[in-house]
């Protein structure tokens, strides 16, 4: 009889220390991932806590890759290459851009056209009438004109 309650003691007390081992794995793995997908989406350009990278890191669940966050965020969010970049550019590719949006710039001051055509707030009424009550659409035009607006005000 003695001898059942030893075993038995062995192991609930197994059992504790696998449950305490279980929570801190769980919460260290929690963090990791946390770590890993702010990385992620930071070559991407994207900040996890503002705007669509806040989204993604809510919403994502899918493998922790550069790639597979890529596109999800273009799958879901509609993001192209120009809001999500691939890869953190070098120096010389940095002093190209700035040279050729600097001509863009001059372009378009030369000739007094205005690069938004439409407003902002046009296209998402747009956007949201086509939506028919789809939720994930309605969302993702609520985030990309709170961008939009954001960069306006930059």
């Amino acid at each position: 009889m003695s001898e059942d309650k030893t075993n038995a003691d062995e192991f609930s007390g197994g059992l504790a220390e696998l449950r305490a081992e279980y929570k801190k794995l769980k919460a260290e793995n929690k963090e990791l991932r946390t770590d890993a997908m702010g990385t992620a989406l930071s070559s991407l350009g994207l900040e996890a806590d503002k705007g669509i990278g806040k989204a993604v890191s809510k919403m994502y669940d899918g493998p922790i890759s550069v790639d597979a966050i890529k596109a999800y965020a273009s799958e879901e969010f509609g993001l192209g290459d120009s809001e999500v970049a691939a890869q953190p550019s070098s120096d010389d590719t940095v002093v190209d851009n700035t040279v050729a949006a600097q001509q863009r710039v001059q372009n378009l001051q030369s000739l007094g056209v205005s690069e938004d055509a439409k407003d902002i707030f046009d296209t998402f009424q747009e956007v949201l009438k086509e939506a028919d009550g789809n939720v994930r659409k309605s969302i993702t035009a609520k985030l990309q004109m709170m961008e939009g607006l954001k960069q306006q005000d930059d």
